[in-house]
């Protein structure tokens, strides 16, 4: 089929559950931690500096302090402080200097995220765990030094906007402290801060990077959890361990459609493009049973072509509370069924067809979900029944669709995407992305006017139109902001091999569990 694969790429990862957390848009949890670990700091500062108590009784506060900023800080590297972007950027970044005099929340997040992304074992820093065991507590209490002088050698692969705020703070921090020290109150500086930073960090190290190493295998620990479910917040992690230790047996796959064809009547084929057609098919009501279907499935046409019978799957593009079976076809060079569908067949023919199957489903929570739909060309036809249905179904849930095609001349399905995304007032999002730098849907029908700018930040407008294909750069920084992986319940994917492979290696870099992701992969050759 000019089309979609009946076979499902995805699977849900047996060992590890899928969490149906819902993480608020901002965590209180953290927060809290973030302002009482702020409190304490200050009263700890105010203890030492008015000299209401030693050193003894103010630097294990200090300590205390900023150890909490350091899970603060971790917490916002990985999203996990809410599914706002911008409220983890703001308390990262003020949770930084706490955590590192020399340091920057972008590198260090940056590093992090590479740390966990390239599988390094626990996530080490390997810093942090190498040379003989009398080097080991300067090694941690240096280790942010380290993290700078590792990202300084990577500048430049990395942003010009994250360079300079690496090298501002490896300038500002440092320089107060200078600064202070110049005003003859070094003493109290290390008192308050120094000795304190490089102690906690001491801390950090050994608890998340040379503690996790003498672990039992198999130890309900907190680096279990969070190899596993690197943007869960540290406060849910009782609930992974319980969903751990409850884990239930993979469902069962659905039984395969049997392989018997019915003739049913072509009641309507629908132009969608120049080259392809939706065709409709009459279920007559002893059928109905047998051809009820869950959206995301396929069905199997075949029909006798010169002598010879040619069967081919197609995807089902109408919804199961339709009376209607359809399916849309596009036409290949070569492909003998999708030819005839597009060419010959009209309405009151018979075709014969087999019922519906296949893997490629997703069922949203009751409670609301956000569903992120990426396709190309044809393979948006087995996502419009399963967005449609799964917005009509439930109020809360949200969706947003990326939909790459050459031109608006060879999208499928146009007018109904517009009509759903109008229909649902904003639960349907649609980016459109054309590789036709030409097409005119990427060009205003007018020369721009005064207030033209201001006009188009008030309208409302559900769909956008973007110049180019859906590259990895693009999509990064989608998953680096609108479509954090924290902001979202479940990828659905139906693109050729090209584009899916970049989507399910960027969705692995961000740790988005197997489970949450449903795939189908296009299918270019007819079937003999």
């Amino acid at each position: 089929m000019a089309g979609v694969q009946a076979v499902q790429v995805s699977r849900a990862a047996a060992a590890l559950p899928r969490l149906r957390v819902r993480v608020p848009a901002v965590v209180t949890p953290t927060l809290l931690l973030f302002g009482c670990s702020l409190a304490l700091g200050g009263f700890a500062a105010w203890l030492s500096l008015l000299h209401v108590a030693s050193g003894w009784v103010t630097v294990p506060l200090h300590v205390a302090a900023m150890v909490g900023m350091f899970v603060v800080l971790h917490e916002c590297v990985h999203h996990a402080a809410g599914r706002l972007t911008w409220v983890n950027d703001v308390v990262g970044r003020l949770a930084m200097p706490f955590v590192s005099a020399f340091g920057a929340f972008a590198p260090a997040r940056f590093l992090h995220l590479a740390q966990h992304r390239d599988g390094v074992e626990g996530h080490l820093t390997p810093w942090n765990v190498r040379g003989p065991a009398w080097q080991l507590p300067l090694r941690w209490m240096l280790t942010d030094l380290w993290h700078v002088a590792a990202y300084l050698r990577r500048t430049a692969e990395r942003p010009q906007w994250e360079v300079a705020e690496s090298l501002s703070m490896l300038a500002l921090v440092p320089g107060t402290i200078v600064a202070v020290v110049a005003t003859g109150h070094g003493w109290e500086l290390v008192l308050v801060y120094l000795l304190p930073q490089r102690i906690a960090l001491a801390l950090s190290a050994w608890w998340f990077d040379w503690f996790p190493r003498r672990l039992p295998a198999g130890a309900r620990s907190y680096h279990t959890v969070h190899n596993r479910y690197p943007n869960l917040p540290f406060y849910r992690y009782p609930q992974a361990w319980l969903a751990e230790r409850d884990l239930a047996p993979a469902p069962a796959p659905r039984p395969a459609a049997p392989e018997v064809f019915h003739a049913l009547v072509v009641t309507a084929v629908r132009p969608l493009t120049g080259c392809a057609v939706e065709v409709a098919f009459a279920v007559p009501p002893h059928l109905a049973e047998e051809f009820r279907f869950t959206p995301g499935q396929h069905v199997v046409l075949r029909a006798d072509i010169g002598g010879e019978q040619v069967a081919h799957p197609y995807a089902i593009t109408s919804c199961p509370e339709e009376p209607e079976l359809r399916v849309a076809i596009k036409r290949l060079p070569g492909g003998r069924l999708s030819t005839y569908a597009t060419t010959e067949l009209r309405p009151g023919d018979r075709v014969e067809v087999r019922p519906p199957d296949g893997q490629f489903s997703v069922h949203p929570s009751p409670q609301g979900e956000h569903l992120v739909a990426i396709a190309a060309g044809v393979g948006i036809a087995p996502l419009l029944p399963m967005l449609a249905h799964a917005l009509r179904t439930s109020p809360k849930h949200r969706a947003t669709l990326l939909y790459v095609n050459r031109s608006g001349a060879d999208t499928l399905f146009a007018d109904e995407l517009t009509a759903l995304a109008r229909r649902f007032e904003g639960r349907l999002r649609i980016e459109h992305f054309r590789t036709d730098e030409r097409d005119p849907d990427l060009r205003p029908p007018r020369p721009p006017r005064p207030f033209d700018s201001i006009g188009s930040a008030l309208a409302i407008c559900y769909e956008r139109y973007h110049a180019g294909g859906l590259d990895a750069k693009r999509l990064r920084a989608l998953l680096a902001c609108r479509l954090h992986p924290a902001k979202v319940d479940e990828w659905l994917v139906c693109a050729p091999r090209e584009l899916a492979g970049v989507v399910h290696a960027l969705l692995a870099e961000h740790h988005v569990p197997e489970s949450a992701i449903h795939s189908e992969l296009f299918w270019s050759a007819e079937a003999a």
